[in-house]
């Protein structure tokens, strides 16, 4: 079953705000809701997804990147993973993501600190980034984002990474 679409300034409902569990101070700011009826929240701090009878927390500066398949209606996220972990993407089926793509967008380029591109072979190569929620509080969240092709468990592409870390961490503390 196909729900309505949403109006654009649908109001989040109460039910919804009580079960996000927002730390203090922490607002809503953009929201969306799939085709199952499934309501997505981005905050000043953080997106909240569904999860069971409740919301799982993300903070902005663990997203990678969320990309926007306008032809299937599909809001891809990639979240940050440890090295050498694969991707973990979440996919919403929603018909007009609105101000909540708008707010991902935003929130998350604004978390990012500094990318260091290095070369591992050829025109291959891996980037280190570093990001911090975008209102300035936490801890740096280191991320690798790898060619296609490089193995994280070959020595060399963890020689590479463990430099440009290092690189990174540098620029960052001159900051």
């Amino acid at each position: 079953m196909r729900l309505r679409k949403p109006p654009r300034r649908t109001r989040l409902p109460a039910a919804v705000h009580d079960g996000l569990q927002l730390d203090r101070g922490e607002r809503p700011l953009a929201w969306a809701v799939d085709t199952a009826g499934r309501w997505y929240v981005g905050t000043d701090r953080a997106l909240h997804l569904p999860d069971g009878d409740g919301f799982r927390r993300l903070g902005w500066e663990q997203i990678e990147r969320a990309d926007w398949h306008h032809d299937d209606e599909r809001l891809a996220l990639v979240e940050v993973t440890e090295w050498g972990e694969p991707e973990r993407r979440d996919e919403i089926t929603v018909s007009d993501p609105g101000q909540l793509l708008e707010l991902l967008r935003e929130r998350v380029t604004k978390s990012v600190l500094t990318t260091v591109f290095a070369r591992v072979r050829g025109c291959s190569g891996l980037s280190v980034v570093a990001r911090r929620s975008p209102v300035g509080a936490g801890p740096v969240v280191w991320s690798y984002v790898l060619a296609a092709g490089l193995d994280p468990d070959d020595p060399e592409v963890s020689e590479v990474a463990e430099r440009t870390l290092r690189q990174a961490s540098a620029e960052l503390a001159d900051l």
